[in-house]
Formats: structure tokens, sequence, C-alpha cells
């Protein structure tokens, strides 16, 4: 895109109504003069009394525990230097919307039109009440160096200047991979250092806390190499005097001369090829001015081919993105209540990066980055800015350093480090809260999971993370050397259970002898049996049904039918199923609903409606759901009597007789069920609030819902969950992730588990 469009398009995107790029919204309900009187005056005096009393409450009562200030004078912005306060704006607001979308975090951001050090730290100190966490953005050194450390040591909340520390702490962890990558001692490479600003000094402190020498560090200014010579001429500060060494006066040409490391932090073009020539063997090199880079990666592998290289830009490999750093960061501060940024939390910070980028990659990354595969290695060292993983292990790692540090306001026996996690991911979605809970049930007894398209990629990088999680035992129907190949074009090394069906004594012994004795008197004969288990799709269930898997799973590749029916045929019902039903686990806006049947049933009667509502029911209870049943329909209660719905009145007639406890109602339309004001205008109901079981009259109208829920509302949807077989089976759907994958694994391990005992208890 040229410079001249992208200046278009950056500026319409900015006006676009409403102009800026963050808003606030209410947190509280305030459409009634209750509410009103409960937000503001009369009701509002009382948590002022409390946080009077105690100034601790405030993170009880208010938005501060989830509040972070971007304060900035102008002063460095970006690539365009002392641009003022009110044009640093735009940059502050966009550090904004990073806080809110990767750690969501509250931010208000903050110009101060102070470039006097004392002045701008009263007027931040000022403001400070307001806040949980401070962000120092964009103001140059070396006035940068005491208005930080001023706020730190007078202020009780965690103060950051994120220009000094994110690259350092993103770069840290590039290091520490990088040398893993090439087999170096940190306390034995040398290191050259392009720039002497706020980040370089900043970076340059940490990478000694990682190991460094100092005698292995060279810092190069405008100047020149920062040696104590210059320090005794009165030519450095305080802060690049702490990097001066005894040495030679020269150039960053000198000082790359056999130096295992590179990094620039200054301006695009000012390492030559000859430079990067003269360092040792496999170099890294960090060349992270920005938009241009100090060299660029394709001059440096014109002349090299043992180097890595990482820059700051998104279109080349290892993008060292302070956007890995700050929201993390704070996120862990702010959740324990941390009074300050420590060492060791930035320390934290960087190793979980350094040791999540050795993970695999899942799925959903992979698409963000045009299904791009990623695998740790030179042109991998660290996690990209859209793996929501970060915000888990990152997070964590800094709450955890600041209890054991004694720097936060909860203690090690009010932190739960494995809850907390938990929390962290239930903001990345209800859905994954709620599957983290499914998760950790599946792994405390693995059972046997087969898949029967076991050389789907989607599938073979499920199973690899069923298997590191410890979640099942998977099974791969499949040529096992198609297995093969596409395991080690993805770089994964794995290893479970492969078959290939076709050659699988079973199908021509037990299984056929088995399929003919259901079918035979269907028209089946021995020969159609064999055929017929020559297909994964009934070799799958088969295993399930003569015990040689606990559960199955298929769709990925295959068309719905084509994996339910063999299911019906070879799994079978539960003797006591009047009809097998298939629903959808979803989240949307905060809440958990399931809905039932958009699968199976075309057109159900009333006995299966009611056998749908009780089935669907069931599952809801098993995800820790107290069931509320709302019998959908175009009416409420049968407004009149041509508008009567018999079959679903029959229905939950014959609900309440098949199991008296369940809370079900209807028939009712969709927003009576959700909606309480509607509901006051019929106070018979049987429930309160939003139901959260959505029993549609047909399958056309649960299909339709389902479907825009999803595509309109941003719904999060599990499923097709099946309740009514015999045993555990489920059904994937054609463009499932390879999370959604690992989320029905879990499901159904569960399912499998729970079968075991019953057949124990029987």
């Amino acid at each position: 895109m040229g410079s001249k469009e992208l200046r278009e398009d950056a500026l319409n995107y900015h006006s676009s109504n409403p102009p800026g790029k963050v808003t606030v919204v209410p947190t509280k309900p305030h459409g009634t003069q209750r509410e009103l009187s409960l937000a503001y005056s009369p009701g509002v005096a009382y948590p002022c009394e409390e946080i009077g009393g105690d100034p601790d409450k405030a993170y009880n009562y208010t938005s501060k525990g989830n509040l972070v200030a971007v304060v900035s004078n102008g002063t460095a912005v970006l690539g365009l230097g002392d641009i003022g306060a009110l044009a640093s704006k735009p940059v502050m607001e966009g550090k904004g919307l990073l806080f809110k979308a990767f750690a969501d975090i509250d931010v208000f951001d903050i110009e101060v039109d102070r470039k006097d050090v004392e002045q701008f730290v009263e007027a931040v100190k000022a403001i400070a009440p307001t806040f949980g966490g401070i962000n120092l953005e964009d103001i140059s050194a070396p006035e940068c160096f005491e208005i930080e450390r001023r706020l730190v040591e007078e202020l009780d909340i965690p103060v950051m200047h994120d220009d000094q520390h994110g690259t350092a702490i993103i770069s840290g962890a590039a290091l520490i991979n990088g040398l893993e990558v090439v087999n170096k001692d940190i306390q034995e490479v040398r290191v050259a250092i392009l720039g002497a600003g706020a980040s370089a000094i900043s970076c340059a402190k940490h990478y000694l806390s990682l190991g460094v020498s100092r005698e292995n560090l060279t810092m190069v200014d405008s100047k020149g190499i920062v040696t104590k010579a210059r320090e005794q001429a009165g030519e450095l500060n305080e802060y690049k005097a702490h990097f001066a060494r005894d040495i030679e006066e020269g150039g960053i040409g000198d000082a790359m001369k056999g130096a295992d490391v590179f990094l620039g932090l200054s301006k695009g073009g000012l390492v030559t090829p000859e430079m990067v020539n003269g360092m040792s063997e496999n170099p890294l090199i960090f060349a992270l001015a920005n938009p241009d880079p100090e060299i660029t990666p394709e001059d440096v592998y014109a002349i090299r081919n043992d180097a890595i290289v990482a820059t700051g830009r998104s279109d080349y490999p290892n993008q060292i993105n302070n956007v890995l750093g700050f929201p993390y960061i704070f996120r862990g501060a702010l959740d324990v209540r941390a009074t300050e940024i420590t060492e060791g939390m930035k320390m934290a910070a960087t190793k979980a990066l350094a040791s999540l980028a050795r993970q695999p990659v899942p799925d959903d990354v992979i698409s963000a980055y045009d299904g791009e595969q990623m695998s740790f290695g030179r042109d991998y060292l660290i996690p990209k800015p859209f793996d929501a993983r970060v915000l888990i292990w990152e997070a964590s790692a800094v709450a955890e350093a600041a209890v054991e540090e004694g720097v936060a306001r909860l203690s090690g026996e009010d932190f739960d480090a494995d809850k907390y996690r938990e929390e962290l991911e239930s903001r990345l979605g209800l859905t994954r809260s709620i599957m983290r809970t499914v998760i950790n049930q599946a792994k405390r007894e693995r059972k046997k999971i087969v898949f029967c398209e076991g050389e789907d990629p989607t599938i073979i990088k499920a199973a690899s993370q069923c298997i590191s999680e410890g979640i099942c035992m998977p099974i791969l129907l499949g040529q096992e050397k198609r297995i093969e190949a596409v395991k080690e074009e993805l770089g994964l090394d794995f290893n479970c259970e492969t078959i290939d069906v076709r050659y699988d004594p079973r199908r021509r012994g037990e299984y056929a002898d088995e399929m003919h004795m259901l079918r035979a008197r269907r028209g089946l004969t021995m020969e159609d049996a064999v055929r017929q288990l020559k297909s994964a799709t009934y070799f799958a269930p088969m295993m399930v049904r003569m015990g040689d898997a606990d559960g199955y799973l298929g769709g990925v590749s295959h068309q719905y039918p084509d994996i339910v029916k063999p299911c019906l045929q070879v799994i079978g019902p539960k003797p006591d199923s009047h009809r097998i039903v298939g629903m959808y686990m979803m989240t949307v806006n905060g809440q958990l609903m399931f809905i039932g049947d958009a699968t199976i049933n075309i057109y159900p009667d009333a006995r299966t409606l009611a056998e749908i509502a009780i089935q669907t029911a069931k599952v809801a209870k098993r995800f820790g759901v107290k069931p509320k049943v709302a019998m959908l329909s175009f009416s409420n209660f049968g407004t009149s009597s041509e508008m009567r719905t018999d079959r679903i009145e029959e229905a939950i007639q014959m609900v309440r007789e098949m199991d008296p406890d369940l809370v079900i109602d209807g028939p009712m339309q969709a927003d009576t069920a959700l909606v309480q004001e509607i509901q006051e205008d019929y106070p018979f109901m049987s429930f309160n609030g939003p139901a959260n079981v959505l029993v549609c009259p047909n399958l056309a109208s649960a299909n339709i819902a389902y479907k825009l829920l999803q595509r309109v509302a941003g719904a999060e949807m599990t499923g097709p969950i099946l309740e009514g077989l015999s045993r555990p089976a489920h059904v994937l759907q054609r463009r499932d992730s390879v999370r959604d994958v690992v989320h029905m694994a879990a499901i159904c391990a569960v399912d499998a588990q729970r079968a075991s005992r019953e057949r124990l208890i029987d």
C-alpha cells in the first residue's frame, strides 16, 4: 500500500463516526429510576463512605482495579519526535485500544502539556488515585528515566514506561530462544547495541539480568562506542555512563566485529552487509528500528544464511512487538493489586514468552496469519501478537512473581495460581472458561477417542494437542504413511495409535460378524458388512461398540449425515432413549445457553419434543448449569384459540410428568424466554430471568436460530453434542478449528468416563 493511500485510509479510519478509537460504556443497568438512584444519588453515598473508611475498598466498588492511565507529553512519539501533547492523542488512544483488545483493561488516555520533569510528575501524581496503574508513553530521554523513577517511588500503584521496558522484555525472550536455537551460552556471547536511548538502555540492563556479561556488552550512540574515555570527558549522562567500557573508541562496525548478537534501536540503514559479515557464526540480528530496520532481512540473508533476524515489522518473521508485553504485564499486576512492577515481574514476563514460543502453535493463530505454518526455530522465536495464550502464560507469570516478591496486596494465601489461570482463560470467552473445567475433568482418566478422519491436518493437530494436554488417547484412522507425512509437514512429533481400516483383521472378523448381526434383518449381507466396514465412518463407531475405543468423533471432512447415520446404525440408542437428540452449547453476550434440537429431529411430535427438553437439560446440568427450559413458539402461551400450539403444550405436560423437578414453561416467544421485563406480564411463569435451555419447535427453526446467533451476534458455538446414544459419539463441523475439535474431544472423553461409571453400576 502506498504512503498516500495509507494516509487516506488512516485518516478515514480515525475520523469515521464516532471520531477516535475509544469510548466509555456503562457497565451497570441505568434504565429505571431505581437503577439511577443506585448509580448516583442517593445510593452512591454508601460506597463513598466505605472507601473513605478503607481506601483499598476502591478496588471493590469502583473500576480502579481494571483502569490504566496511558500518559504522555508527546515529546518522543513513534518516529515523529516532539509533536506535543495534543498531537500524541491518536497514539495514546491506540494504546488504549490495544490494552482493551488484548487484556480486557480499560484505559483513559491522558495527554499532559508539561515538559518539565517536576511539573509532569506532580500532574501524574495528582490524578493517580483514579487508576490501578500508570503506563508512561512516548516521553523523551533522559527525562523519562527520572519521571519513571520518581513515580515508582512516590506512588503505590504499578508504573511502567513501556518505551523503556517493553522492547527489553520481548527482545529478551527472543534472545533466550535464539541462543538456544544456535546453541550458545548467554554468559559468553558478545552483544553490540546500536542506540543509547530509553529503550536501548533498558534492553541492556535486562540483558545483563538475563546473564550477559557486562564485559561482553558494547553500546554505541550517535557519536560512537560508549567508552570510559568519553565518560571522563563528560560526554555521557549517568544512564549511558553505566555501560561505558574501557576499550578503544570506534563506531558500530567496530562493535559488531566478532559479536554474537546485534540489537538495533536507532535509525534505518545504519548497518551495512559488511558489518554483518564480520559477526560470529550463527549471529542473532535484532534490527528493530521502525518503519525501516537498521538492515533488512533480505540484505542479511544475501550474505549470510546462518543468521537469525528479528525486526519490529509484522511483514517479517520474529516481530519484536511491544503488544506482547504491556497489556499482560499490567493485567497480572492489576489482578493482584500490585504496588509496583518489579524487575522480577519483568523477568517473569520474558521467561513466560520464551517458554510459550516452544509450544505447538494453535490453529486459530495460524489462521490469523494466512495459514503460515509456525514452529519453534529460526523463524519463530517468540509468540505472535494474536496468540490468545499469551494472556494466560504471561499475566499469570507476572502475577505470581508479584505475590512471591511481596509487592501484591493479595497474599500468597489469597492467591491460587491455578484458579487465576482459569480466570484469565475466562477473559478469552465464556466458552474457554467452561471448557477448561471439562478439560480438567477429562485429564483425570484418559479415554481412547477414535477419529475417523485421521489424515486430516486439523485432526492431526488436535490429536497432538490432546496428547500434550493429557485430554485423551487419540486413535487416528487412515494410512500411516499419509498421517506421518502430514505430521512432518506440520512439524509435529507425537505418537498415538493409527489404524488403516483396509488391512485391519477385525474388519473381516469380529466387526463384520457384529455388523451382520445388527443389520441382517435390514438386508445387510456378510459381504455387505465387510465392504461397509472398509469406510472409516463405519469402522470407528464399531470400535466404540466393541469396546476398542471409548468414544468417537468425525465430521471435519464429511457431510453431517455420513457421520450420524453410521452412529445410529452401529452404536444405537440407549435402551431408555425415545430419540437421539442433537444440541449446541452457545455463549453469547456473557450468557451460557443450550439450544435443541438443531441437528437430528426434523419435525418432532410432542413425545420427541419432551425428550429434547429433558435430554438438553441433562447436558446443561453436566456443564454446571441449573436448567431453565423455555419451549419456544411464535406466540406466548397460545394468545388466542387460532394461535394454540397443542403439540408444545402436550410436550410440556409430558416433561412435568417425566421429570417433575425440571423447571420448564411455554410455549413462548424467544424474547419472552430471555427478557425479564416481558416475563413480568406473565406472573404465572415458572421461572424468572433468562432461560438457559431453548427448545425450538422444529429442526428448521433451531438451525436458523443458532446460525443467526453465531454469525450476527457473534455467539460461540460448541457442538453438535449428541445425547441418547448408547456410547459416546459426537459430530464435528466441516469448518471446525483445532480448538473446536479439542473441545469436542474433551466432551467426548468426559462422556466416556460417565458411561464407564454407569456400566459399572449396572
